[in-house]
């Protein structure tokens, strides 16, 4: 039985999908993404002589072009937001605080920051909720 996990990457090639494996330099041909797997498990047991059902893949999608790398920059720049968002709150937060620290009301803290009386309430009560979505 063949234990190692082989990589391959699939690319959609017109109406039909490329099925690479990389570490064994073998490629194949898949009629749709649902066969993919199938594919990539078949030519990696035809290069090993082994059997299809003892060869386990782990499949990733390629996008074409600078896709890929523009994928990751928005998903990096998403993971920013976050943490700034999350930076933002807490800051927030300390501002109220303080402020109700010198026995501002949530009316004045609320004139004071362009805010209703209700979010700055909110503000003050929220406590650690924040996290970086990723």
């Amino acid at each position: 039985m063949d234990q190692a996990m082989h990589q391959a990457i699939a690319r959609k090639d017109g109406r039909w999908w490329t099925v690479e494996v990389p570490e064994l330099d073998v490629t194949g041909q898949a009629r749709n993404l649902a066969e993919v797997d199938d594919v990539a498990r078949e030519i990696v047991a035809l290069v090993l002589d082994v059997d299809p059902g003892d060869v386990c893949v782990r499949t990733t999608v390629g996008l074409p072009g600078d896709l890929q790398e523009r994928w990751q920059a928005a998903r990096l720049r998403a993971a920013r937001a976050a943490a700034e968002q999350v930076a933002a709150a807490v800051e927030s937060r300390a501002v109220v605080r303080a402020l109700r620290l010198q026995n501002w009301t949530y009316k004045e803290a609320a004139a004071a920051l362009g805010l209703s009386e209700q979010r700055v309430h909110r503000i003050e009560q929220t406590s650690g909720q924040e996290r970086v979505a990723g």
